[in-house]
Order: C-alpha cells, then structure tokens, then sequence
C-alpha cells in the first residue's frame, strides 16, 4: 500500500468541511476540543485537540494534538502531537518538542523533533534540539544544533 503525505494545498482543501475558524483579533484563553477542523488566525492561550487538522497563522501557547498542522506563521510555542504530517514555514519561529510521522520544515524549531517516519529540512530551515526519525533529507544550507538519530 502507497503511502500518505499531504502537501499544504491538501491540508486546506480537506478543511473546507467542518472547519472553525478563530479570527485575526480573537484571543482565547481556555481548551479548543473538536472532531472538525480548526484554522487559528488568533491568539489561543491554551490546549488545541481536533480529530482533523490544524492550520496556525496566529500564536498557539499550549499544546496541539490533531492529524496534520501547518504552521504557516508567527512566533509560537507548544507541545506538538500530530498523527501524520506537520509543516513548518519559513516565517515561523517554534518553541517546543514535536512529536509526528512526517514533517517538513523551512523555519525554526526550537525544540526536539520526533518522528515516526521523515524529516525533510530545505535550505532555510533552522533546527536548535535533537532530531530523532525513521529517515532523513536535507538541503545544503539547512542549519542543526544538535543531535541526530536515523534508525
């Protein structure tokens, strides 16, 4: 059996269903808990649990658990947990561990990245923790402070 990845353009697209959205003003403080899907432009104070996926553009403090986050931008820091792929973009700058299958990443991570299946890092990207993962790819130009564990 193929596997699945998702591409960002995926990711959207399978949100236009049951999506709630938190708006470019809004701040919560307090726990999001859905079966749907969640795209936070806001600022959440708190636990984000979705059973779909996860787009952030705003600031997350907290942890997430979903099936795929993109972090498209901001400053953010969290406790990651998704089932599948999670995308990290050049404009943001993570504070926290992540735990997934697979991820992508073309900003920085400040934290520990532990994936069950690849780690893809593009020229950009900019990792200060440990990497642990089934496999692993990067460009010429990608920056790691610390240590990495392929097995």
């Amino acid at each position: 059996m193929a596997e699945k990845t998702f591409e960002t353009n995926q990711i959207v697209s399978e949100m236009q269903n049951e999506m709630g959205i938190i708006g470019p003003k809004t701040k919560i403080t307090g726990n999001i808990t859905t079966n749907g899907h969640v795209n936070v432009k806001g600022s959440i104070n708190g636990n984000i649990d979705a059973k779909g996926n996860v787009i952030v553009s705003g600031s997350v403090k907290g942890s997430i658990k979903c099936d795929n986050l993109l972090i498209e931008c901001g400053n953010m820091t969290a406790e990651i947990e998704a089932k599948n792929l999670v995308s990290v973009k050049d404009a943001v700058v993570f504070n926290g561990t992540i735990h997934c299958k697979d991820i992508t990443v073309t900003g920085t991570i400040n934290g520990d990245i532990i994936a069950s299946g690849k780690v893809g890092l593009s020229s950009t990207a900019v990792v200060k923790g440990n990497i642990k993962a089934a496999a692993m790819g990067m460009e010429i130009g990608a920056k790691i402070e610390g240590n990495i564990a392929i097995s």
